[in-house]
């Protein structure tokens, strides 16, 4: 028994919902579909003529909640133990999508949370390619590569979760950049068994370069912040565990140096759309050596 939960924001759900409803009725397996609109100002009369079919709930707050307050409310809502939590700007790639978390359910696996992760189709615009190479390189990782390091790959975007779990491993009073990583460090210090499954989504929702850029600044800062706070670790982080190899060496200002004279050049070809994918490692790594 599954609860589907869907956080928008400025997102027109109408065809994911299509999709999930489609395959859930023909699994014959108890289901529920709840969306939360977080204070939307774009979409939300579309979404809200969801409320006219089976099995589907919608709901807006008027002003915006935050994601991890979002979900939270969602997981409450929920009247059935486990919850299939799906990001609004994601569209399911394969047709037993459904059904394939449902096997996950009915061959009782010894897991929590399985993960079924991320894909991305080719976009033809430059401005929208880092965030791209970025979800391909760094997401679009086969089940079998993520086992190996299965705290460092959460992805909320695309989670089954015992609800008991997510309810006590949730960051709900945090927000900002990075909460997956919250919600990984959680699930890792209360040894929760994660499930990494070959069942992504297409992460249709891609930001621009610029904007994507100013994302990982933010993401890179209250990492540190978060780690800083016991909340996350270098376990579940390159950055985090790059970071204190050069602290540890004694190389943190020589290295923020070097960084600050290349960043104007740095910047500007992430932006542009052409740099390879260890620039933007560079980028993240200088204003995460930058936080005290």
């Amino acid at each position: 028994m599954i609860s589907i939960l869907i956080p928008a924001y400025n997102n027109d759900v109408a065809q994911l919902v299509e999709i999930l409803l489609h395959q859930a009725e023909r699994s014959h397996f108890p289901f529920e579909m709840i969306i939360a609109d977080d204070g939307s100002t774009e979409n939300f009369e579309q979404n809200r003529l969801l409320n006219h079919k089976e099995h589907c709930s919608y709901f807006r707050f008027e002003l915006n909640k935050g994601r991890t307050a979002t979900r939270h409310w969602l997981a409450n809502q929920a009247k059935y133990p486990w919850l299939l939590f799906l990001d609004s700007d994601v569209i399911p790639v394969n047709e037993d999508f459904y059904s394939n978390y449902i096997s996950v359910i009915k061959n009782k696996i010894h897991c929590k949370v399985a993960i079924g992760g991320y894909a991305y189709r080719k976009v033809s615009e430059l401005n929208f390619n880092l965030r791209r190479q970025f979800g391909r390189k760094r997401e679009e990782v086969p089940a079998q590569i993520r086992m190996k390091a299965p705290y460092r790959y959460v992805f909320s975007g695309n989670l089954l979760i015992d609800k008991v779990t997510f309810l006590a491993c949730n960051p709900k009073d945090i927000e900002g950049y990075g909460l997956d990583l919250v919600l990984s460090g959680s699930l890792e210090r209360n040894e929760t068994s994660i499930l990494h499954v070959d069942n992504p989504v297409y992460h249709d929702g891609l930001e621009d370069n610029k904007r994507f850029l100013s994302k990982c600044r933010q993401t890179a800062e209250q990492i540190i912040a978060f780690e800083q706070r016991g909340l996350v670790s270098a376990s579940q982080s390159k950055l985090l565990a790059t970071r204190q190899k050069i602290i540890s060496k004694n190389l943190l200002l020589i290295i923020r140096l070097w960084l600050w004279l290349k960043m104007p050049f740095l910047k500007l070809i992430l932006q542009l759309g052409i740099a390879p994918l260890f620039y933007l490692d560079f980028y993240k790594l200088y204003f995460s050596l930058s936080k005290k």
